[in-house]
């Protein structure tokens, strides 16, 4: 029986690498090797215990297929899976919420994608959960499609980003991104690339996230560490003149955040809810301003197979350059090291390599 290296949550919390029996191939499924792998900050967050997704860890991930119980991938296709499908069929699916369907919170590789091999699932597979890439999309590259779709369903319900690259629901003239880590900064380059006039502001509290906001994504930046109890709204609606943004994008589980992102949104704005906070969270809302402001408060959780196919053609035709974000790499054994990496103030995006 072939043995393959994966890392799991330890005891206790943290990250260990274990040896064990590669998962058998089924009816449909696919062995793949993987070559590239982001981490993710839902990855560090399994690593506290918190419980507020799976313990299995690696999702942005992408790799070769070395074994094919599958009539439409081969042996050596270049690939990108995804661990999160969709059954296409529920009341949820049907109505264009696939990512409350029950199925697909429940599909995911085995082990996971920190490992020298994984099984994708015949249901993953089966329901076209799997993306052959060219050769011309580096590995290191492709594993931001899933972030990348991610963010694309979260503009889409914020209306500030069209599939079909026309008829956008929202004229987007200035936008407020709070957190400038990998997924605030991949808010920046959609945003960007769907309104190429736009005003980009950015608030975090790390210097070096703000200072590669400022030059890679052209944004103005606030420091929240350096106003008072972190109050940046103020000094954030002094970039619009006081009257705030069309768009406000909370790409932090903060609830002091939120609360200051709220005050960020002009008469009429809106704000999209990104970051995860922690279970049982909450934060109090003047009703009657929300009504009288006409606010608009979404959210968006994970990428459907819809997001992801327009993200891999974002990456494929160079619309979107992520190659910028990857600031350490690190191989599969020394997963421990790479994880604290990526929980430093001077990482922007880690990957994990094979």
């Amino acid at each position: 029986m072939k043995q393959v290296r994966a890392a799991f949550v330890k005891q206790g919390g943290g990250v260990e690498l274990r040896r064990l029996t590669r998962p058998d191939l089924e009816d449909s499924s696919i062995i793949v090797s993987m070559k590239a792998s982001g981490i993710c900050g839902t990855d560090l967050e399994k690593l506290t215990g918190l419980g507020i997704t799976s313990t299995i860890l690696g999702h942005e991930v992408s790799g070769v297929v070395t074994e094919s119980a599958s009539a439409s991938f081969d042996e050596g296709d270049r690939v990108i899976p995804h661990h999160h499908v969709s059954c296409n069929e529920c009341d949820h699916c049907l109505s264009g919420a696939h990512t409350m369907c029950q199925r697909y919170k429940n599909s995911n590789f085995s082990p996971g994608g920190f490992a020298d091999e994984f099984l994708v699932p015949a249901y993953n597979v089966t329901r076209g959960g799997v993306y052959r890439i060219s050769d011309g999309l580096s590995f290191e590259e492709a594993t931001f499609a899933e972030p990348l779709g991610c963010c694309i369903r979260g503009l889409l319900h914020a209306g500030a980003f069209s599939l079909e690259s026309r008829d956008m629901p929202l004229k987007l003239r200035n936008t407020l991104v709070v957190g400038a880590g990998p997924i605030g900064l991949l808010h920046m380059e959609l945003l960007r690339s769907q309104h190429p006039e736009i005003t980009i502001s950015a608030v975090d509290m790390i210097p070096a996230r703000l200072d590669f906001a400022e030059k890679k994504e052209r944004a103005n930046v606030i420091d929240a560490s350096k106003v008072e109890n972190g109050a940046f709204s103020e000094k954030s609606k002094k970039i619009t003149g006081g009257a705030g943004y069309d768009l406000v994008v909370v790409a932090t589980g903060s609830e002091k955040a939120f609360g200051e992102s709220v005050k960020c949104v002009r008469k009429s704005g809106r704000l999209l809810l990104f970051g995860v906070p922690h279970k049982g969270a909450t934060h109090l809302l003047d009703l009657a301003s929300l009504l009288l402001d006409e606010l608009t408060i979404t959210s968006s959780y994970a990428t459907s197979e819809m997001e992801l196919q327009r993200a891999i053609e974002l990456l494929e035709n160079r619309k979107i350059d992520v190659g910028k974000f990857v600031t350490a790499r690190y191989p599969l054994e020394k997963i421990e090291e790479a994880m604290s990496a990526a929980r430093s103030e001077n990482q922007v995006k880690v990957l994990i390599t094979g």
